[in-house]
């Protein structure tokens, strides 16, 4: 068993689903205008588990650590594939139009 003193110092990744107030939009319409919706705090998530809203301090934590995640992810799905459409695009360069392979 570990003992802990304090703070954890890395912060975990909370599950977040949509907002059911706001069908994760974080605005309700109102009569004649739209409103920020108090159920998510105008962000459209809430933790998935219990469905309340994270204080605002832990929100924007959680937020911009599901931002990165995701720009991570989208720069390396594209890699993988990069290399199998590198074969099949034309490659002509310069003057009369010699390509490069790689092999």
């Amino acid at each position: 068993m570990k003992k802990n003193h304090g703070p954890g110092f890395v912060r975990c990744l909370i599950p977040l689903t949509d907002c059911p107030s706001c069908a994760g939009k974080g605005i309700i319409q109102g009569v004649f205008h739209q409103l920020d919706c108090i159920g998510c705090h105008a962000s459209g998530q809430v933790h998935a588990v219990t469905l309340e809203p994270l204080p605002v301090e832990d929100l924007v934590v959680q937020l911009g650590m599901l931002l990165r995640r995701e720009r991570h992810l989208a720069t390396l799905a594209p890699s993988a594939n990069d290399t199998a459409t590198q074969y099949q695009q034309n490659n002509s360069r310069g003057a009369g139009r010699s390509s490069f392979k790689g092999d």
